[in-house]
């Protein structure tokens, strides 16, 4: 009622404002002067009013091909089946109002949804975490698999580094949690009484879009827009990653050409040839070399990081063929250590992958993450499930050890900056390392 009384009175006035200056223009007595200001006074109030009514919020770059759309880990295609029912969401976004003084607030239980996001990394262990956690029944996850929307969503009032000023933060809010933690989606599972959240502050809720953690935006956007949310990160051995990244790129392809010829053109290519490509951005980037000596080693890092990640985000292509520089995990903290200052020690958990393995009592033991989040218990029985990718052997010895070496002087770098005896040399290479 309040945005149709509006648009009302806006179409009286420039009703009013069109007679009454046509009326002074025909007038004999009007100047020629005046009339100029007349029209530009007009002309700014329109402008004005039709401003007013502008909230657009974009989509950050153009849907990568679908030959190259495999970012989704695990359930690639659920993003495939979204993606018209995800530009239908984005429409209304463009035709959107901000929020005005006379809008009422979220309440408080939707205003603290979701309680935490799973930020990464890609092939983490991020999917094994999400289906651990909905075995409690106190954790509710998102409607939508990996929503991907501080990524692939900008709003036109954002700052450049995706901070989103403070008047157009609410829109913007209820807009992600209507797509990501839909009602009516709620709705169609079973037990759906499970999955209401109005009302139920005690609820936990959450996310996971492994993507967060590589695009510097993201974290912008989420800090400024759900500042009660808190960030889960998940780490694992980035050869390990790596290799895994590369299988999971190489099955997706498999899937996706259905052309033989042109699918053969791609499997042609070895985890060697991922690894120089990719390579090869971060040199043109100055990601690489990295002298962990230089004292200003790190400032360096920063400013090349963020030309790595605005080239392999271009047009939209979700850093598919990252494959080593997803592993770069001190560059990716760093953005986000910057953004949250000293609220990361409240609002951020860094987790080693490994740690999640269920140990010979055949529980996953996840007292770190229940107590970050506020959850009472400390371990999920599950059965323990490996993700099968097409078989493609195992990686060569030799590039392993290439490899851990390039990672070595980044890894002491991620050891200086979370600063626990947890990260000391975390993934066991000093060993080998040595001895070659």
């Amino acid at each position: 009622m309040r945005s149709r009384t509006h648009r009302v009175q806006n179409g009286l006035i420039m009703l009013i404002v069109s007679t009454a200056t046509i009326s002074l223009l025909w007038s004999s007595h009007i100047t020629k002067d005046i009339s100029s200001q007349i029209r530009n006074a007009f002309s700014a109030m329109i402008t004005h009013i039709v401003d007013e009514k502008k909230d657009s919020y974009e989509i950050m770059g153009n849907e990568m091909e679908s030959n190259i759309r495999i970012e989704t880990e695990n359930e690639p295609n659920r993003m495939d089946d979204n993606r018209e029912e995800m530009e239908n969401v984005i429409a209304d976004i463009i035709v959107s109002s901000p929020i005005s003084d006379n809008e009422s607030s979220p309440d408080e239980t939707e205003s603290k949804i979701p309680t935490f996001i799973v930020a990464g990394t890609q092939k983490g262990g991020t999917e094994a975490l999400l289906k651990y956690l909905k075995k409690h029944r106190e954790i509710v996850p998102s409607s939508r698999y990996e929503p991907h929307w501080f990524d692939k969503v900008s709003s036109r009032h954002e700052y450049a580094n995706g901070t989103l000023p403070e008047s157009a933060v609410v829109n913007y809010a209820r807009k992600y949690r209507d797509y990501a933690f839909n009602a009516t989606q709620y709705k169609k599972r079973k037990n759906p009484e499970r999955f209401e959240l109005k009302g139920h502050p005690e609820r936990i809720t959450f996310e996971k879009t492994p993507l967060y953690m590589f695009v510097p935006k993201a974290a912008h956007r989420i800090k400024s827009t759900l500042p009660h949310t808190k960030i889960i990160f998940l780490l694992r051995d980035p050869v390990e990653r790596a290799y895994s990244h590369y299988k999971f790129i190489k099955s997706r392809m498999m899937k996706r050409f259905k052309n033989k010829n042109l699918r053969d053109k791609h499997l042609d290519h070895r985890f060697e040839d991922f690894i120089q490509k990719d390579l090869r951005a971060l040199q043109s980037t100055g990601v690489i070399p990295f002298d962990k000596n230089d004292p200003l080693a790190l400032v360096k890092l920063d400013e090349a990081w963020e030309r790595y990640t605005k080239l392999k985000m271009d047009r939209g292509a979700s850093a598919w063929d990252a494959v080593i520089g997803r592993g770069l995990y001190v560059a990716q903290l760093r953005v986000w250590w910057k953004v949250y200052g000293e609220q990361r020690k409240e609002k951020i958990l860094v987790v080693k992958s490994e740690d999640m393995r269920p140990k010979e009592d055949g529980y996953i033991h996840l007292e770190d993450i229940f107590d970050f989040i506020g959850i009472v218990g400390d371990k999920i029985k599950h059965k323990r499930e490996i993700h099968h990718t097409d078989d493609f052997g195992p990686m060569r010895e030799k590039t392993k050890m290439k490899l851990r070496r390039f990672y070595s002087d980044f890894n002491d770098a991620l050891e200086e900056l979370l600063k626990t005896t947890v990260w000391q040399d975390p993934w066991s290479w000093n060993e080998s390392l040595e001895k070659n």
